[in-house]
């Protein structure tokens, strides 16, 4: 490969890069708290390029992640992951009481883990409000979920809360739901890890967030 081919294809994929991050969509592939690195990678592309040196033949492979990057547009991880995947509980050293608020607004793993490892103490005459997309349990429970991830999409591991009363929507709706704490678990198909129930009272249909992970 010639200098002049290789500058512009790593020229391309640094401004690829730099979409990815400018339009918000790197949040599909990695953290959300990771974008300082990704930004830093766009620099090291470019300078890379300009750098003096010879270029091997295999750097034609550097088009591929370009393609990529400006022609496919990513979907987040979703019900066919959480199912391939067993529940991730992680404990915490305490649990403080919720916020105010009627219902109040909580993360997903933060109620799967206060109602297992703290058995719902801190959720017991709260409702609250969760969001995430929906799912299909072991026994066909209705699942409500959202993937955490340690760094990416590669990572990503689901946490689950099984819904009663929820009635039925398709795998993969968004959906905003106000319940209460119900002392009931279910094990999880995959793992055999709890996976804790919510009694609902309503659900709302929602466009999938700007965020998709936990």
């Amino acid at each position: 490969m010639n200098r002049a081919a290789a500058v512009l294809i790593l020229m391309l994929l640094a401004g690829a890069t730099a979409r990815v991050w400018v339009t918000g969509q790197y949040v599909s592939y990695v953290k959300a708290g990771l974008w300082p690195l990704l930004a830093l990678s766009v620099v090291f592309i470019a300078l890379f390029a300009t750098a003096k040196g010879h270029q091997p033949k295999v750097a034609w492979l550097l088009v591929l992640p370009v393609f990529a990057l400006l022609l496919i547009s990513p979907q987040s991880l979703g019900s066919y992951a959480a199912n391939n995947a067993g529940t991730v509980l992680k404990q915490s050293d305490e649990y403080p009481p919720l916020p105010d608020g009627d219902p109040v607004a909580v993360k997903v793993f933060d109620y799967a883990g206060r109602a297992v490892f703290d058995g719902g103490r801190t959720l017991k005459d709260r409702r609250v409000k969760l969001l995430g997309f929906t799912s299909t349990g072991p026994n066909g429970e209705r699942l409500l979920v959202r993937m955490i991830l340690t760094c990416c999409a590669a990572d990503g591991r689901p946490v689950k809360i099984a819904m009663k009363n929820a009635g039925a929507r398709p795998d993969d709706t968004w959906v905003e739901v106000v319940g209460s704490y119900v002392d009931t678990t279910v094990a999880d198909g995959v793992n055999g890890e709890k996976i804790p129930f919510i009694d609902v009272e309503s659900v709302l249909e929602v466009q999938p967030p700007d965020r998709p992970y936990e």
